[in-house]
């Protein structure tokens, strides 16, 4: 009998309140009892949290969706993050037509004055490809966004890039031997629509951000260094080595989101995509 006592007074209880769970808040209020799947319903619509990652705007994006995505860059690792985050087939390939050789003069010149720091160096570097190839789209069919980055490895404030040749390859290797240093993302999401004031479009910035990963290199023989250029790899990549690759064998050790040292971090961009094609619908 103490149980259906129990029972009895619960449903009492429920007959003239109702909790109601509001973001995060708990509180009680007295609601009719014909009133709780109203007051239920919209406690639910309240709590909804508008979509944080694009794997929730798969649709939005594609020759079918609302947004076309545009990745400014002939990077293979970058094109490859974005086809890990399901986006194969979502997004354009087009090579921004900055000349980078340009640019990175101009951020040189101005560090023999001032010293230019690397996060701003390459977010520089990121808008100014991405808002380059922005500006040469003459029209569109529907809302574009185009994606631009650019990566740089940073060793004690000294930025090193892509080598010249295998000599500086091998040279940077040497110095990243046994020591830590700071590999540097920057990315920038331009926006393209048709102009609100007649014929035209209007091309504007979204978002621009850096993400930072610290990497731990090993201590490495003559004989890796040359075995490793050897191969090809550092070439193309700055700071002479690709994580993704061989050169991964160099590395014992990365602290935050190892996409960012292979050219694209991933979770970030994600965010930064599904906001801004929330705030352009």
């Amino acid at each position: 009998w103490i149980f259906l006592t129990v029972i009895a007074a619960l449903i009492a209880l429920t007959e003239s309140s109702f909790v109601v769970l509001n973001k995060g808040s708990l509180s009680k209020e007295s609601f009719p009892p014909q009133s709780r799947e109203t007051v239920l319903r919209m406690s639910l619509s309240s709590i909804q949290e508008p979509a944080a990652l694009v794997i929730s705007c798969f649709d939005q994006l594609g020759p079918s969706g609302k947004i076309r995505l545009i990745l400014a860059s002939q990077s293979p690792r970058r094109r490859e993050i974005l086809d890990m985050m399901g986006l194969a087939g979502r997004f354009d390939v087009m090579p921004s037509p900055l000349d980078e050789t340009l640019v990175q003069q101009r951020l040189r010149q101005q560090s023999e004055t001032a010293s230019v720091d690397p996060i701003e160096y390459t977010r520089t570097l990121a808008e100014e490809k991405a808002k380059a190839l922005a500006e040469t789209l003459d029209s569109i069919e529907r809302t574009t966004l185009v994606l631009g980055s650019d990566t740089i490895v940073d060793l004690e404030g000294v930025i090193l890039e892509k080598p010249v040749d295998e000599r500086d390859a091998k040279n940077t290797l040497s110095r990243l031997s046994g020591r830590q240093h700071y590999v540097h993302t920057g990315v920038a999401l331009y926006a393209v629509t048709k102009s609100k004031y007649g014929a035209g479009i209007e091309c504007s910035k979204v978002v621009s951000f850096v993400d930072a990963a610290t990497v731990t290199f090993a201590e490495l023989t003559p004989a890796d260094i040359n075995a490793y250029v050897a191969t090809g790899e550092p070439m193309d990549k700055a700071g002479s080595y690709g994580i993704q690759g061989i050169g991964g064998q160099l590395v014992e050790r990365v602290e935050g989101d190892f996409f960012t040292v292979m050219g694209l971090p991933m979770h970030r961009v994600s965010r930064e995509l599904s906001k801004a094609m929330q705030d352009l619908l």
